[in-house]
């Protein structure tokens, strides 16, 4: 899904999208920390954002390595684990510091912040945003562009005819 949203919206707009829905989440919490309902409800679109998010990122990772199936998809994950692994101490350094209401709140506001910088996403390395035209986009095309001739040229499937009954 978040492909088709990407590829019908662009990639930066819909970063921007997911990177707000984060930063509601975060701010629904930080708005009412004792709300079970909205606790609830926060968790539910921070792991739609986080998992569109994370499709997105795996998906541009394809698009801009294509033909390097061991990159292209593994750079964007160790982006997010290593973001995961930093993210973490920080947030219970803050949460020791402040509270639990004023850490999420700061960290919603990062969230707006990056969200702001999305107009920097990249769109694919071969174009820019003004060349692209009516090229293929979408999961079809990231897959048919993974493997690649000798001359970057995509393999194309081949159709094979059965054999007549007098073979």
């Amino acid at each position: 899904m978040v492909a088709d949203l990407a590829d019908r919206n662009n990639p930066p707009i819909t970063q921007a999208l997911m990177l707000m829905m984060l930063s509601a989440s975060l701010a629904l919490l930080a708005a009412s920390p004792g709300n079970i309902v909205i606790a609830v409800f926060s968790a539910l679109v921070f792991g739609l954002a986080y998992m569109s998010l994370t499709g997105l990122y795996l998906m541009t990772g394809i698009r801009l390595l294509p033909g390097r199936l061991s990159v292209g998809p593994v750079l964007p994950f160790i982006s997010v684990s290593l973001g995961q692994a930093v993210g973490s101490p920080i947030v219970g350094m803050l949460v020791n510091e402040f509270s639990y209401a004023d850490a999420f709140a700061m960290f919603a506001a990062i969230g707006i912040l990056a969200a702001l910088l999305s107009p920097l996403y990249p769109r694919s390395l071969e174009q820019s945003a003004e060349e692209q035209g009516e090229d293929e986009t979408g999961l079809q095309a990231a897959y048919d562009y993974q493997l690649q001739t000798e001359e970057g040229e995509p393999y194309r499937a081949v159709k094979i005819e059965a054999p007549s009954e007098g073979d």
